[in-house]
């Protein structure tokens, strides 16, 4: 959170609840949504490149505001419990090397005298675009030259309060499926209306022209620590609601913004769902919310929602040490034909018209609140809390005890779409076990694998990520974690002790490592060299782990780092930034040959030959029955033909491939029904390509004739309804034994199969 330059930012409350108490408080969650009836119009920017940048401002030793605002309903200690997660050993690290490394911004660069950073950045094709409180860069990312800026971001408007205000709390996302940049910040006053000001670059190329929007919020209630992600339907963000000079939050606020108008430089609406009356009892209240970041080329499948996720653990009584651990996830649906009808988690009222020509509707209960291992949150405000970061020992100088924001899901929970699976990351600071040579309990990461969005999301794998050395024991938090195209994750973070400066550290894990396990250890991206002095406890609020659109492999980070140690009696500001990479070397880039089709054939007797299409966001699915062996055949069609070096599936085995001009024919055997499937080729490439992977997504379910995912009454319907008609194409999926004749056969195959789904 920065806040304007020296504003004052939210530290927010999480919601906290067992099912037990949903349950009992579900009749009473009313959530108010406004949807804007009228467009908000753009103004054009001049090229980012031409704009001024920012001289170099002199660092204040008193102008350090950015004050922390009171938590609500927080539970600071929880005695007993021990991580049931916690990971802390690991083997000598094998991390990959640090491929680029180079400076950003500086604190004379952006806001000259405030604390925290609020460090984050997004990487493209060509360019690496970072923003700090209060100013944006660009650089060229092969060399790490600085070729835009600094510029103060509120030079992007040329009109209305967002060229006037230039209150921070910046974030930067690149949308892969636009080419695009957004970059945003809020305003953080009432007068005549807090805002949030967002801009859309007009071209792929971050240094040229954007279309500024200015999207006014409220003139009583104050939308703090805005984070945004990017999905097919709008550009979703979360913030955490304070009412007007109040130091604790009333709730948390769901937005949704108009991509496509966006895009477009059109007029823009928004939808805004206003979480303040979603306590659970007097204490509990919504907050430090992520909305879902599409990573990837692959979109989530058609109309699935954003998701809005955060962590909670509210301890049980008597027994503190049994602890309701969840992950709480809301689905955002949005409908821009009919937006009074979106809705965000279960239950939606009647739309009621009210002045200014917004709706209001009831919504608001979680959709999911998926168990979690037990954590207690970190928590240190102002360098005041049982779990504050410690620096190095410097002698004559009085260290500053870190800020940790251990209540909140940290930027950004990432998304991917890997067609026979979608996959979530989220990441969140926690305390661990006693286990320092003190005594001391440290902090470490706390990290979720979730699967099974379409259904039910499930944890599919999880830990505290907490190595312990007892000669140099280390505090980790302030991270940001990702996930690449081969399912590899990592987590970019701060990491500091008695021992050591706070400095840049990232660890990960392979696809192939055990679950549960970070197994590649961590490595230094960059030593810092000094630490931050008393009383300056407030430290990156947060950072940016994003992953290289060209490869979909290589990682970019950046965060904060002290570059000397402060003068002894004087308040020092002085925070650095820097920027780096690495890449896992078993992560192979997707293949860019374009595919034009895949699809499942088969051959329905003397009917003839029908195929299946199988889209590449997983939706496809096969309904017709393998025989006793389970055989299949996918065709892909290439844009040209191609070579590769080989095939495998999730499911059964490849046993034959045949390349026949553009297409590849894949043989399959021994796959089993009711199953989400995925054969992938390596090493696809057309002769000028770089050989890259492809991976085809194929969904199996033996009777489902109308493709909903479910075998049930109405396919057997469906089926009965075709019985004597010739098989043709509008028909031939409900000939389930593919004979080339509908009938009593068929019907009883989709009987027995009633009640399977895909999982």
């Amino acid at each position: 959170m920065g806040g304007m330059l020296f504003l004052a930012a939210a530290l927010m409350a999480v919601l906290s609840f067992s099912e037990a108490t949903a349950s009992r408080l579900s009749g009473r969650r009313i959530t108010k949504k406004s949807v804007s009836s009228y467009g908000v119009a753009p103004v054009v920017s001049a090229p980012l490149a031409d704009l001024p940048t920012t001289a170099q401002i002199v660092t204040s030793q008193t102008d350090i505001g950015d004050t922390e605002r009171q938590l609500v309903g927080r539970q600071t200690h929880i005695p007993g419990i021990q991580d049931p997660v916690l990971q802390t050993a690991v083997a000598a690290s094998t991390m990959p090397a640090v491929g680029a490394n180079f400076e950003g911004m500086n604190i004379s660069q952006g806001c000259g005298g405030c604390l925290p950073p609020d460090t984050d950045g997004a990487v493209g094709p060509n360019h690496y675009v970072q923003m700090v409180n209060s100013a944006l860069a660009v650089f060229n990312k092969a060399t790490g030259a600085m070729i835009s800026g600094p510029t103060l971001i509120k030079n992007l408007w040329s009109s209305g309060e967002c060229s006037v205000n230039n209150d921070g709390d910046p974030i930067v996302v690149y949308d892969q499926l636009a080419d695009r940049w957004l970059i945003s910040q809020f305003i953080a006053s009432a007068a005549p209306s807090y805002a949030q000001c967002i801009a859309i670059s007009t071209s792929p190329d971050p240094t040229g022209t954007y279309y500024a929007y200015e999207f006014d919020q409220s003139t009583t209630v104050f939308h703090d620590y805005p984070k945004i992600g990017v999905w097919p339907d709008a550009y979703y963000m979360t913030t955490n609601e304070f009412p007007s000079g109040q130091e604790t939050n009333s709730g948390a606020g769901e937005f949704a913004f108009e991509r496509a108008k966006m895009l477009a430089g059109q007029p823009a609406r928004f939808i805004w769902f206003d979480s303040s009356n979603l306590a659970i009892g007097a204490a509990y209240i919504p907050g430090g919310q992520n909305p879902t970041n599409l990573d990837g080329k692959l979109p989530p499948p058609a109309g699935a929602p954003n998701y809005i996720v955060e962590v909670d653990a509210l301890p049980s009584t008597p027994d503190p040490t049994n602890s309701s651990a969840v992950l709480v996830m809301w689905k955002f649906h949005v409908d821009w034909d009919h937006p009074e009808n979106s809705t965000l988690g279960t239950g939606s009222g009647i739309p009621v018209a009210v002045g200014g020509g917004l709706y209001t509707a009831a919504a608001g209960h979680p959709d999911f609140q998926v168990p979690i291992a037990n954590f207690v949150p970190a928590q240190c405000v102002y360098g005041e809390g049982p779990n504050c970061v410690p620096e190095k020992i410097v002698p004559g100088v009085n260290a500053a005890t870190l800020d940790t924001l251990g209540d909140r899901t940290m930027f950004r929970v990432t998304y991917r779409n890997f067609g026979d699976h979608e996959s979530m990351v989220v990441h969140h600071t926690v305390v661990t076990s006693a286990d320092t040579p003190t005594g001391a309990s440290r902090t470490g990461l706390r990290w979720y694998e979730v699967r099974n969005l379409s259904r039910t999301p499930t944890i599919y794998q999880q830990s505290t990520f907490a190595p312990l050395d007892p000669t140099n024991p280390l505090w980790r938090w302030m991270g940001s974690a990702a996930m690449d195209h081969s399912g590899d994750i990592a987590i970019g973070y701060s990491a500091s002790g008695p021992n050591y400066y706070p400095s840049i550290h990232y660890a990960g894990r392979l696809s192939t490592d055990p679950l549960n396990d970070l197994a590649q250890g961590e490595s230094v991206m960059f030593a810092g060299l000094g630490i931050q002095g008393f009383p300056l406890n407030r430290w990156g609020d947060y950072s940016d782990l994003t992953v290289d659109p060209n490869d979909d492999c290589t990682f970019w980070y950046t965060q904060e780092y002290a570059p000397t140690n402060p003068t002894p009696s004087l308040i020092n500001v002085n925070w650095h930034t820097r920027i780096g990479s690495f890449k896992f070397p078993q992560c192979v880039s997707p293949s860019s040959v374009p595919i034009l089709d895949v699809v499942s054939r088969k051959v329905h007797g003397d009917a003839g030959t029908f195929d299946v299409d199988l889209p590449l966001t997983g939706t496809g699915i096969e309904p017709r029955s393998g025989g006793p062996s389970g055989n299949y055949q996918i065709v892909v069609t290439f844009s040209a033909p191609v070579t590769f070096t080989g095939a495998d599936t999730t499911c059964g085995t490849v046993t034959g491939t045949t390349p026949s001009g553009n297409q590849l024919i894949i043989d399959l055997s021994g796959v089993p029904n009711a199953s989400r499937c995925a054969v992938t080729l390596h090493g696809v490439t057309d002769g000028p390509s770089t050989p890259g992977d492809v991976r085809l997504p194929v969904n199996f379910l033996i009777g489902d004739a109308n493709a909903d995912g479910f075998v049930d009454s109405a396919d057997i319907s469906q089926v009965k309804g075709q019985s004597g008609a010739p098989v043709g194409q509008n028909n031939f999926r409900d000939d389930a034994n593919v004979d080339g004749f509908l009938d009593s056969a068929d019907i009883s195959i989709v009987k027995g199969k009633s009640g399977t789904a895909l999982p």
